[in-house]
């Protein structure tokens, strides 16, 4: 039996040439990123992607922005406020 160190982690055979590393190593450049104009605001977005600033892809709007959200709130809460004041008018 065998007694002492033993290592569990393989050993290359033969060492990697700077040609074979370097031939390995060109495909890990990062790349620049392509934007496309979104054609409702035409702010820059990533192609195939809701366009943050305005909500919208391919010129139909499918979420709401925040912007939106908050002017929501805003006629809501006005709404509420409306509505307490015709009730204390009316008392």
């Amino acid at each position: 039996m065998f007694i002492g160190i033993y290592n569990s982690m393989s050993v290359p055979a033969f060492k990697r040439s700077r040609s074979k590393v370097r031939r390995v190593r060109s495909h890990d450049a990062l790349k620049k990123t392509k934007l496309s104009v979104c054609p409702n605001c035409k702010s820059a977005i990533l192609p195939h992607h809701i366009c943050a600033n305005c909500g919208t892809y391919k010129t139909r709007v499918v979420m709401k922005t925040k912007t939106d959200k908050k002017a929501a709130q805003k006629t809501k809460k006005e709404n509420k406020e409306k509505a307490a004041q015709k009730k204390t008018a009316a008392k």
